[in-house]
């Protein structure tokens, strides 16, 4: 089935034999569900599951059938391709209209040499594509993703001032950071691994992996408030990410120890800078929760590392 998505959602009401729990609108559109369609609940004892009426509605689910902008002809397929895997779609369809033969047989030589890709057909002007089926086994694959778009964030805070970008270019690349990290705790819970145990990331980061990114757009909506030159220990804060990620991806608790030291000098900087410029308060305070969210993840992983590497 589609990738695994959790939702927490109250009680709205409880009448009579109903109990009335509002689901998010996005699935009513990803299952073709509509008001006064019937959807099958099945109670498990401890839990509870929900499907559609028409079991076809979860393979169209697992499908997306779209035409290529011209734009992207220009581009590697294979980004594309990690996107719709990360989203966890099974399959894709490329519609081939006005698209030039020698286009398409790039098309298909570039999704051929993909190493997520199972087959790839061409139909009657369409493209078919389908993925291998199987869930990522090591996480670190993502990780390593995920730590690219932080530092794609941090080169456009760094760039605040000499060459602003657009709030909502901001925003594209935090939803694409977090669908990452959903990605990582998913394939985690579904292979109940953790780092000591397999190459993959421990469990307990997974929780901050989703916080960050949204910490990282606060501190770019607060520069652009002040209106000047990011101070010089943006940069450091920058360094101590790659840190951080670097030691989580190659399980190494020297460079995760060393992250956790330069946190607590990165803080203590920080902290000094808003003494003497107000208009740095507020930042100051973002960035110093920042810091202890990285701290946190150090902190919970660099045990399980010092033990592999001793055993």
């Amino acid at each position: 089935m589609l990738s695994i998505s959790i939702v927490k959602r109250r009680v709205q009401k409880l009448g009579g034999s109903s109990l009335i729990v509002t689901l998010p609108k996005s699935w009513a559109r990803r299952y073709g569900l509509d008001v006064g369609d019937t959807v099958i609940i099945v109670d498990e004892g401890d839990h509870i599951k929900i499907f559609p009426p028409d079991s076809r509605m979860i393979q169209i689910a697992e499908s997306i059938r779209f035409k290529l902008p011209q734009y992207m002809l220009e581009f590697n397929l294979a980004s594309l391709i990690d996107c719709l895997y990360i989203k966890g779609y099974k399959r894709f369809m490329v519609q081939l209209p006005n698209i030039d033969p020698s286009e398409v047989l790039k098309l298909v030589d570039e999704a051929k040499k993909h190493p997520r890709v199972r087959t790839v057909n061409i139909g009657f002007n369409e493209l078919n594509v389908s993925f291998d089926g199987s869930e990522p086994e090591n996480p670190v694959r993502f990780l390593k993703y995920y730590s690219t778009k932080i530092q794609e964030l941090m080169d456009i805070i760094d760039q605040v001032k000499t060459r602003p970008a657009d709030i909502n270019v901001f925003d594209k690349i935090v939803a694409e950071t977090v669908d990452i990290a959903k990605t990582i705790s998913r394939t985690l819970r579904k292979h109940g691994i953790t780092l000591c145990e397999a190459e993959s990331v421990d469990p307990t980061v997974t929780s901050p992996l989703l916080l960050i990114p949204q910490i990282l757009r606060e501190v770019y909506v607060e520069l652009q408030k002040i209106n000047d030159d990011p101070p010089e220990v943006i940069r450091k804060v920058k360094a101590l990410l790659l840190e951080v990620f670097g030691g989580l991806a190659g399980r190494s608790s020297k460079r995760i120890a060393l992250s956790l030291k330069m946190a607590d000098d990165i803080k203590q900087e920080v902290e000094g800078i808003a003494l003497y410029d107000v208009r740095y308060a507020k930042l100051s305070g973002i960035i110093v929760g920042l810091i202890l969210t990285l701290k946190n993840i150090g902190e919970s992983t660099i045990c399980e590392n010092i033990s592999r590497e001793q055993t």
